[in-house]
């Protein structure tokens, strides 16, 4: 059997236990007989294989399958699996799905653009050895490439992109790179300069103030309001905005919610991308900052001559 049948017949597993809690064993051993994952292969499934694979799963992925003795069933706890699991898991589900049903491959539409994600492993090397790194960089702000030598503290995916956070030894500021602009070829790690993490560089709460992957030196956070209207309110509700997000008003007419953050660039285009769906109640501040934005697009379609 091949390895990429028992990373399948994993994550099948995972998800069967996961969206049943207290699922039994024979009832796992009929599901598995009759689940369309497996028409094309050979493969048998018994209370050795189960118990071999949710030891496999424990150790590849950290997540452990428990038994209830009340409930007389298996089940996952939420809790365990984390934010870097939890990607981890998705990325190999979206790989078997996308094998199992290949032949139909043309009525599957995905996107495809650069993460920087060929940077990974050289990255994580460096942090796991506290070494620091060099690359060319590429700066939108200007066109330039400039060379760059950093301290790697963690890295972060936002909207499908990978970036590194570090501190920049030109200027010791702690900053985001997109691993996108780094440029090919350039990265290297400076095996004979080592570095220690500083301890208020927490990975799980750096970001807790912000939204998206720039954070604002010396800037406090501050208290949002925004009001949408109820059906773009579902949407919020569905995928919050930030941690902070607290539901202040929820009915027909509106739907209203309170964010403590700082207010970034991030921040702003996210509103603006919600169009009139959405109004700034509080602060004042930043609805005339997106009031503005909105004025200086409207003047941008007023002297085009081909917009009526």
């Amino acid at each position: 059997m091949s390895k990429r049948t028992f990373f399948k017949r994993y994550i099948w597993l995972f998800d069967l236990i996961k969206n049943n809690p207290y699922i039994t064993l024979n009832e796992i051993i009929e599901k598995y007989n009759n689940s369309i994952h497996w028409n094309d292969e050979t493969v048998g499934f018994s209370k050795r294989t189960f118990h071999r694979d949710i030891n496999e799963i424990e150790e590849l992925f950290g997540i452990e399958i428990e038994y209830d003795n009340t409930n007389k069933g298996y089940f996952i706890e939420d809790e365990i699996i984390d934010k870097n699991t939890s990607l981890l898991i998705d990325s190999y589900r979206v790989i078997n799905t996308l094998e199992q049903f290949k032949e139909i491959s043309k009525y599957i539409s995905t996107g495809f653009y650069n993460t920087g994600s060929e940077h990974l492993s050289i990255i994580l090397y460096a942090i796991k050895n506290k070494n620091t790194i060099e690359f060319s960089y590429y700066k939108y702000t200007g066109g330039e490439v400039s060379k760059r030598e950093i301290e790697p503290y963690f890295i972060k995916e936002f909207k499908s992109r990978w970036y590194v956070i570090g501190k920049d030894l030109k200027d010791n500021q702690v900053k985001t790179f997109a691993l996108e602009r780094i440029q090919s070829n350039t990265l290297i790690i400076k095996t004979n300069k080592t570095y220690i993490i500083p301890k208020d560089i927490n990975p799980d709460n750096f970001f807790d103030d912000c939204f998206g992957i720039f954070k604002l030196n010396n800037t406090e956070s501050e208290l949002v309001e925004l009001s949408f209207n109820p059906l773009k309110g579902e949407f919020i509700k569905s995928v919050p905005l930030h941690n902070s997000q607290k539901v202040m008003v929820d009915n027909k007419i509106e739907f209203r919610i309170r964010l403590k953050l700082q207010i970034t660039h991030d921040f702003l285009m996210e509103i603006l991308s919600h169009g009139c769906d959405v109004t700034v109640v509080k602060p004042t501040s930043l609805a005339l900052r997106i009031k503005n934005e909105f004025e200086k697009s409207l003047k941008v379609y007023n002297n085009t001559p081909d917009v009526p």
